[in-house]
Protein backbone atom coordinates (compact mmCIF):
# COMPACT_ATOMS: atom_id res chain seq x y z
CA UNK A 1 0.00 0.00 0.00
CA UNK A 2 2.58 2.62 1.13
CA UNK A 3 4.51 1.80 -2.06
CA UNK A 4 1.56 2.64 -4.50
CA UNK A 5 1.04 5.93 -2.93
CA UNK A 6 4.82 6.76 -2.85
CA UNK A 7 5.24 5.90 -6.05
CA UNK A 8 1.92 7.94 -7.12
CA UNK A 9 3.45 11.29 -4.71
CA UNK A 10 6.84 10.64 -7.17
CA UNK A 11 5.37 10.82 -10.31
CA UNK A 12 3.73 14.55 -9.35
CA UNK A 13 6.79 15.66 -8.21
CA UNK A 14 8.59 14.73 -11.47
CA UNK A 15 5.51 16.57 -13.09
CA UNK A 16 6.77 19.98 -11.82
CA UNK A 17 10.15 19.92 -13.15
CA UNK A 18 8.75 20.49 -16.19
CA UNK A 19 6.71 23.55 -14.70
CA UNK A 20 9.01 26.23 -13.72
CA UNK A 21 9.17 29.42 -15.65
CA UNK A 22 10.83 32.85 -15.38
CA UNK A 23 9.10 36.31 -14.98
CA UNK A 24 11.90 37.98 -16.79
CA UNK A 25 14.83 36.97 -18.52
CA UNK A 26 16.93 38.02 -15.60
CA UNK A 27 14.97 36.25 -13.47
CA UNK A 28 15.24 32.93 -11.58
CA UNK A 29 13.18 30.38 -12.74
CA UNK A 30 9.97 30.23 -10.08
CA UNK A 31 7.01 27.68 -10.10
CA UNK A 32 3.43 29.95 -9.78
CA UNK A 33 1.62 30.06 -6.62
CA UNK A 34 -0.34 26.80 -6.69
CA UNK A 35 2.80 24.32 -8.05
CA UNK A 36 4.98 26.02 -5.00
CA UNK A 37 1.61 25.47 -3.19
CA UNK A 38 1.66 21.90 -4.45
CA UNK A 39 5.27 21.25 -4.33
CA UNK A 40 4.96 21.51 -0.15
CA UNK A 41 1.74 19.65 0.19
CA UNK A 42 3.84 16.67 -1.51
CA UNK A 43 6.70 16.89 0.10
CA UNK A 44 4.78 16.91 3.20
CA UNK A 45 2.44 13.92 2.25
CA UNK A 46 5.74 11.78 0.91
CA UNK A 47 7.70 12.02 4.20
CA UNK A 48 4.05 10.85 5.88
CA UNK A 49 4.13 7.87 3.77
CA UNK A 50 8.05 7.12 4.20
CA UNK A 51 7.34 7.59 8.03
CA UNK A 52 4.72 4.68 7.44
CA UNK A 53 6.87 3.06 5.62
CA UNK A 54 10.25 2.99 7.61
CA UNK A 55 9.74 4.19 10.91
CA UNK A 56 9.66 8.20 11.78
CA UNK A 57 13.49 7.68 12.39
CA UNK A 58 14.66 6.94 8.79
CA UNK A 59 17.82 8.63 6.76
CA UNK A 60 14.95 10.53 4.41
CA UNK A 61 12.47 12.04 6.84
CA UNK A 62 14.75 14.71 8.00
CA UNK A 63 16.09 15.98 4.91
CA UNK A 64 12.16 16.12 3.66
CA UNK A 65 11.22 17.46 6.81
CA UNK A 66 13.91 20.43 5.90
CA UNK A 67 12.57 21.13 2.70
CA UNK A 68 9.08 20.82 4.10
CA UNK A 69 10.18 23.95 6.46
CA UNK A 70 11.68 25.86 3.57
CA UNK A 71 11.55 29.41 4.59
CA UNK A 72 8.80 30.56 1.92
CA UNK A 73 6.54 30.71 -0.93
CA UNK A 74 6.71 33.87 -2.82
CA UNK A 75 7.92 34.18 -6.08
CA UNK A 76 11.99 35.04 -5.33
CA UNK A 77 11.85 32.40 -2.55
CA UNK A 78 11.83 28.16 -2.65
CA UNK A 79 11.74 25.95 -3.68
CA UNK A 80 14.39 26.12 -6.52
CA UNK A 81 14.84 23.55 -9.62
CA UNK A 82 17.43 22.12 -7.34
CA UNK A 83 15.82 21.83 -4.36
CA UNK A 84 12.72 19.85 -6.68
CA UNK A 85 15.27 17.51 -8.06
CA UNK A 86 16.58 16.82 -3.99
CA UNK A 87 12.85 16.26 -3.08
CA UNK A 88 12.13 13.87 -6.31
CA UNK A 89 15.80 12.12 -5.40
CA UNK A 90 14.86 11.61 -1.59
CA UNK A 91 11.63 10.29 -2.42
CA UNK A 92 13.12 7.59 -4.59
CA UNK A 93 15.51 6.69 -2.67
CA UNK A 94 12.59 6.12 0.27
CA UNK A 95 10.65 4.30 -1.99
CA UNK A 96 13.76 1.89 -2.67
CA UNK A 97 13.86 1.59 1.11
CA UNK A 98 10.45 0.35 1.71
CA UNK A 99 11.00 -2.24 -1.07
CA UNK A 100 13.53 -3.18 0.55
CA UNK A 101 12.27 -3.63 4.11
CA UNK A 102 8.93 -5.45 2.56
CA UNK A 103 11.39 -7.74 0.51
CA UNK A 104 13.53 -8.52 4.29
CA UNK A 105 9.63 -8.76 5.61
CA UNK A 106 8.56 -11.89 2.88
CA UNK A 107 11.71 -13.84 3.73
CA UNK A 108 11.99 -12.52 7.69
CA UNK A 109 9.51 -16.53 9.14
CA UNK A 110 12.74 -17.86 10.57
CA UNK A 111 10.46 -20.91 11.95
CA UNK A 112 9.88 -21.94 8.07
CA UNK A 113 12.58 -24.06 6.29
CA UNK A 114 11.57 -22.35 3.08
CA UNK A 115 13.80 -20.06 0.91
CA UNK A 116 12.28 -17.37 -1.00
CA UNK A 117 10.85 -18.71 -4.67
CA UNK A 118 11.94 -15.86 -6.69
CA UNK A 119 15.24 -14.17 -5.82
CA UNK A 120 14.63 -10.51 -4.25
CA UNK A 121 17.61 -9.25 -6.74
CA UNK A 122 15.55 -10.24 -8.89
CA UNK A 123 12.30 -9.20 -7.80
CA UNK A 124 14.17 -5.65 -7.37
CA UNK A 125 16.11 -5.23 -10.80
CA UNK A 126 12.45 -5.77 -12.54
CA UNK A 127 11.39 -2.80 -10.41
CA UNK A 128 13.81 -0.71 -11.37
CA UNK A 129 13.16 -0.90 -15.62
CA UNK A 130 11.60 1.40 -16.95
CA UNK A 131 10.24 0.92 -20.73
CA UNK A 132 7.42 2.70 -22.50
CA UNK A 133 5.61 -0.86 -23.53
CA UNK A 134 5.48 -2.79 -21.06
CA UNK A 135 3.78 -2.12 -17.74
CA UNK A 136 5.74 -4.59 -15.21
CA UNK A 137 4.02 -3.67 -11.94
CA UNK A 138 1.49 -6.78 -11.98
CA UNK A 139 4.30 -8.85 -13.05
CA UNK A 140 6.31 -7.57 -10.04
CA UNK A 141 3.17 -7.99 -7.69
CA UNK A 142 2.47 -11.64 -9.37
CA UNK A 143 6.41 -12.44 -7.96
CA UNK A 144 5.80 -10.90 -4.48
CA UNK A 145 2.48 -13.11 -3.77
CA UNK A 146 4.42 -16.31 -5.08
CA UNK A 147 7.24 -15.84 -2.56
CA UNK A 148 4.16 -14.57 0.68
CA UNK A 149 3.02 -18.26 -0.88
CA UNK A 150 5.58 -19.89 -1.22
CA UNK A 151 7.41 -19.45 2.87
CA UNK A 152 3.44 -19.56 4.57
CA UNK A 153 3.68 -23.19 2.95
CA UNK A 154 0.62 -22.53 0.39
CA UNK A 155 1.74 -24.77 -2.45
CA UNK A 156 -1.45 -24.99 -4.36
CA UNK A 157 -1.22 -20.76 -4.62
CA UNK A 158 2.33 -21.04 -5.79
CA UNK A 159 1.81 -23.42 -8.46
CA UNK A 160 -1.43 -21.09 -9.84
CA UNK A 161 0.72 -18.22 -9.42
CA UNK A 162 3.64 -19.45 -11.12
CA UNK A 163 1.59 -20.36 -14.03
CA UNK A 164 -0.30 -17.03 -14.13
CA UNK A 165 3.13 -15.36 -14.33
CA UNK A 166 4.23 -17.82 -17.51
CA UNK A 167 0.88 -16.63 -18.90
CA UNK A 168 1.30 -12.86 -18.16
CA UNK A 169 4.43 -12.53 -19.66
CA UNK A 170 4.70 -14.31 -23.30
CA UNK A 171 4.01 -10.97 -25.19
CA UNK A 172 7.05 -9.52 -23.82
CA UNK A 173 8.97 -12.07 -25.58
CA UNK A 174 7.00 -11.83 -28.92
CA UNK A 175 4.20 -14.65 -28.27
CA UNK A 176 0.79 -15.00 -28.13
CA UNK A 177 0.58 -17.76 -25.29
CA UNK A 178 2.83 -19.11 -23.59
CA UNK A 179 3.35 -22.53 -25.22
CA UNK A 180 4.81 -20.87 -28.39
CA UNK A 181 7.48 -19.53 -25.95
CA UNK A 182 8.40 -22.80 -25.31
CA UNK A 183 8.26 -24.45 -28.50
CA UNK A 184 8.86 -21.53 -31.05
CA UNK A 185 10.78 -18.93 -29.24
CA UNK A 186 14.65 -18.63 -30.93
CA UNK A 187 16.64 -19.06 -28.16
CA UNK A 188 19.70 -21.79 -26.77
CA UNK A 189 17.95 -25.53 -26.52
CA UNK A 190 18.82 -25.44 -22.60
CA UNK A 191 16.29 -22.26 -22.47
CA UNK A 192 13.99 -23.52 -24.58
CA UNK A 193 13.94 -27.09 -22.14
CA UNK A 194 13.63 -24.74 -19.12
CA UNK A 195 10.45 -22.93 -20.89
CA UNK A 196 8.97 -26.89 -22.05
CA UNK A 197 9.36 -27.59 -18.37
CA UNK A 198 7.48 -24.80 -17.25
CA UNK A 199 4.48 -25.22 -20.19
CA UNK A 200 4.55 -29.20 -19.42
CA UNK A 201 4.85 -30.06 -16.23
CA UNK A 202 4.14 -26.94 -14.32
CA UNK A 203 1.08 -25.90 -16.22
CA UNK A 204 -0.32 -30.04 -15.28
CA UNK A 205 0.74 -29.12 -11.96
CA UNK A 206 -1.34 -26.06 -11.65
CA UNK A 207 -4.22 -27.00 -13.87
CA UNK A 208 -4.45 -30.34 -11.31
CA UNK A 209 -4.88 -28.08 -8.02
CA UNK A 210 -7.26 -25.16 -10.25
CA UNK A 211 -9.09 -28.25 -11.81
CA UNK A 212 -10.01 -31.05 -9.82
CA UNK A 213 -13.41 -31.61 -7.87
CA UNK A 214 -13.35 -33.52 -4.74
CA UNK A 215 -12.81 -36.62 -4.40
CA UNK A 216 -13.16 -39.01 -0.92
CA UNK A 217 -9.54 -38.15 -0.52
CA UNK A 218 -6.64 -36.27 -1.38
CA UNK A 219 -3.04 -35.77 -0.76
CA UNK A 220 -1.95 -32.20 -0.16
CA UNK A 221 1.00 -31.09 -2.10
CA UNK A 222 4.55 -30.81 -1.20
CA UNK A 223 6.63 -27.85 -1.49
CA UNK A 224 8.95 -30.49 -4.07
CA UNK A 225 5.78 -31.01 -5.90
CA UNK A 226 5.52 -26.82 -6.93
CA UNK A 227 9.40 -26.30 -7.29
CA UNK A 228 10.03 -24.74 -10.37
CA UNK A 229 12.17 -21.37 -9.49
CA UNK A 230 15.54 -22.47 -11.83
CA UNK A 231 12.87 -22.52 -14.63
CA UNK A 232 10.91 -19.52 -13.44
CA UNK A 233 14.50 -17.71 -12.83
CA UNK A 234 15.52 -18.72 -16.11
CA UNK A 235 12.55 -16.99 -17.95
CA UNK A 236 12.77 -13.93 -15.76
CA UNK A 237 16.39 -13.20 -16.42
CA UNK A 238 15.75 -13.16 -20.08
CA UNK A 239 12.98 -10.87 -19.42
CA UNK A 240 15.84 -8.56 -18.13
CA UNK A 241 17.47 -9.41 -20.77
CA UNK A 242 15.23 -8.28 -23.39
CA UNK A 243 14.44 -4.92 -21.45
CA UNK A 244 17.81 -3.59 -20.53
Amino acid sequence: MHESQIEHVLEELRALQNRFSKISDSSIPSLDGADRAKFKRLVIESKCLIDGGLGTTNDFSVPLLQLQNLRGFGAWNPPTPDELLEAVALVEGGLNQVRRKRVQLEKAPSESTLQVYVDAQRILQLQALKTPEWDLRKLVRLLHEINLAHVNEMHMATAMLVRAVTDHVSPILGCRVFSEVANNYTAPRSFSDQMKHLDGSMRKVADMHLHQQVRKSEVLPSAAQVDFKAALDVLLAEILRILQ
